[in-house]
């Protein structure tokens, strides 16, 4: 953590000032004066699950059309990216321009103030609120690649070309197809009767026939992976870039224009959940600031199509308010602020009984 040098009067004014901003950061934590403390604001975490897409061309890919009458099958291996999901994360990270000291008396002398590890404020006298982690993407196992040539027959390895052996694998399909279908009808002779083994047979033809018919169409393996891209708004913007997809290899910085761009507009939508008040001097004293967070829309999109729409709350498209001091003062009070936003989830005081 960076130290910073604070100048003497400005000193004694954070030290007699109850509770106001701090304009140089202190080191966070209690000290003999009172408590120094951060808000958090609130960046985004723009979460990107990103497909890679591997085509390889079977061994028989130019004969597809002539046996199979099959067009357009690729010839030549092929990798394209494409984004196949959007999420949004909202995360509180120390806002270095809210710094705040509060003298604690009273009531609030011996409470207890619990900050993250960076100093934000998290729970007065009670315990900070849990703070929402999302899981990370975890992609599904991969397939182990089959060996087509395993299912050709002795006839098709004996051939003497590879437009032979491909002539004969057609064959061999056709083949494939005909006992399945037989073996469905019961028309063939190795039928059996159990239901299940019925059942296990066909799926083996039908894996066979894939196997073959992949050496004239290719084989497509898909790898996906999660990429974030951080984001801290401090203002409405309108088509921003926040960053370019490469077909070929993928995601590219937003200044790279071989990638597609794609963009962004956020919106302050100029709501809050309070309204902004002016507190009187008398109750400004022992006070602890929190954010009031504002609402915000955010857009995701490629040209001119809209891909992605979240609506959330931002402390910095908000304001800051102060809860009186006098609460703390006077009795046991309990806080817990949001993690994410900084503004209050929870509070209560423990009220003397009659």
């Amino acid at each position: 953590m960076k130290k910073y040098i604070l100048t003497l009067p400005l000193l004694f004014v954070s030290i007699i000032s109850m509770a106001q901003a701090v304009s140089t950061p202190l080191k966070p934590g209690r000290t003999p004066e009172g408590v120094v403390y951060f808000l958090p604001k609130t960046v985004f975490q723009l979460n990107l699950l990103v497909e890679k897409k591997t085509y390889k061309p079977g061994e028989f890919c130019k004969y597809a059309e002539k046996f199979l009458r099959l067009s357009g099958i690729a010839q030549e291996e092929e990798v394209t990216h494409s984004i196949v999901s959007y999420g949004l994360t909202p995360v509180g990270v120390r806002d270095t321009s809210k710094c705040y000291t509060v003298m604690l008396k009273g009531k609030s002398a011996t409470a207890e103030v619990k900050l993250s590890d960076d100093g934000v404020l998290q729970a007065v006298n009670a315990e900070p609120a849990k703070v929402k982690v999302k899981e990370p993407f975890k992609p599904a196992p991969r397939k182990a690649p089959v060996d087509s040539k395993q299912y050709l027959s002795a006839e098709v390895l004996s051939a003497g070309s590879v437009a032979k052996m491909a002539e004969l694998t057609v064959q061999q399909i056709l083949e494939i197809q005909n006992h399945r279908q037989m073996l469905i009808s019961g028309e063939a002779e190795d039928v059996p009767t159990d239901k299940d083994q019925l059942q296990l047979m066909i799926d083996q033809l039908d894996k066979e026939r894939e196997a073959l018919m992949s050496m004239f169409l290719g084989t497509t393996t898909r790898d996906t992976v999660e990429q974030v891209i951080t984001i801290c708004p401090e203002k409405e913007v309108k088509r921003e870039v926040v960053f370019r997809l490469n077909k070929k290899i993928g995601l590219v910085d937003k200044d790279d224009l071989s990638g597609i761009p794609y963009y962004m507009n956020i919106e302050d939508e100029h709501h809050t959940t309070l309204q902004k008040y002016d507190i009187p001097e008398n109750k400004k004293d022992g006070g602890f600031f929190v954010n009031v967070p504002g609402r915000i829309k955010f857009t995701l999109l490629r040209e001119d199509h809209q891909l992605a729409s979240f609506n959330l709350y931002a402390a910095q498209f908000g304001f800051v308010e102060l809860r009186s001091g006098s609460l703390f003062k006077r009795y046991v009070t309990h806080m817990t602020l949001n993690p994410v936003t900084g503004s209050v989830e929870t509070i209560h005081a423990d009220m003397p009984t009659k």
